[in-house]
């Protein structure tokens, strides 16, 4: 146990002795992290945005003129059958009507004296969906049932975040590997200059029999103690972050969504920071060490 806090406060005394390389390394980690922690946060919470939008991404089918409310219904009873297809509400001609009024203020009975808006119905599609949502043959099969005279679907906008959130998803490991890999190399290269800063009381322990391990830990324990110093500041700033983002989407925009970070989240981090810190120190006593 002594001889385990005797490694651990060299390591801090390593910190303490090299300020500037120390804030230097523990900054870059804490780049990668904080990075790293919105980067997957993102990408966790552009599904919920996804799902939202899905929400709102309805298709309005109008029918023919000769098209009764009962073929309607049967018709709207087919849609339901189409895969991705969530509900299909049946709209009469009174309520088309009603919603002509409410739209644009105008009675069109009292107008033209006659109701000339036909039956039609309002599709909305799946909102969970895991796989990129393609509305173009939900469109496709309905324009070719029986009595569908139009079918109007407002989709583009969706389609081109689903296709930059599936690109994102696929850029995300190159990009997370390169904040890990500059990470370890700032690491690798402050425990280095560390290492040659003190060079001769490394000689002096070789000399006096000091095994190979024992001379290593202080350096690996101050890439480490790097590490947490970046997690501890990395963690709360992602917290920050998302509860800023939260603030300016409840009080700016009417989108009824919340982004939310996983509590794994944290403990991936830490891993990480813990793996990074420990494989820069390790790969830099083991270089200058031979």
């Amino acid at each position: 146990m002594d001889k385990f806090l005797y490694l651990v406060s060299e390591g801090l005394k390593n910190v303490w002795r090299h300020k500037m390389t120390t804030f230097t390394a523990v900054f870059s980690l804490f780049l990668a992290l904080y990075f790293v922690g919105l980067l997957a946060t993102a990408g966790e919470n552009t599904r919920s945005i996804l799902q939202y939008l899905r929400s709102k991404y309805k298709i309005e089918v109008f029918f023919k003129q000769n098209v009764d409310l009962k073929m309607a219904k049967k018709v709207s009873d087919s849609i339901l059958e189409i895969k991705g297809v969530r509900s299909s509400t049946v709209i009469n001609k009174d309520d088309a009507v009603r919603i002509f009024k409410d739209q644009f203020g105008e009675d069109i009975l009292s107008i033209l004296g006659y109701n000339p808006l036909p039956i039609s119905a309002v599709v909305n599609l799946k909102r969970n969906s895991e796989e990129l949502l393609n509305a173009t043959p939900i469109v496709n099969d309905i324009k070719r049932m029986e009595g569908v005279e139009e079918v109007r679907y407002q989709g583009h906008l969706i389609k081109k975040i689903e296709r930059t959130y599936s690109r994102f998803m696929k850029v995300f490991p190159w990009v997370a590997m390169v904040f890990i890999t500059v990470a370890v190399l700032v690491i690798y290269n402050t425990v280095k200059l560390s290492i040659y800063s003190r060079k001769e009381l490394i000689n002096s322990l070789k000399l006096i029999g000091a095994t190979k391990l024992f001379i290593q830990m202080p350096f690996i324990f101050e890439g480490l103690i790097d590490g947490i110093l970046a997690t501890i500041i990395s963690v709360p700033l992602i917290i920050a972050t998302i509860n800023g983002a939260n603030y300016v989407i409840d009080n700016f925009t009417s989108w009824n969504i919340e982004l939310t970070i996983a509590p794994i989240l944290f403990l991936w981090l830490t891993l990480l920071s813990g793996i990074i810190s420990v494989l820069g120190s390790y790969r830099a006593v083991s270089g200058v060490m031979k």
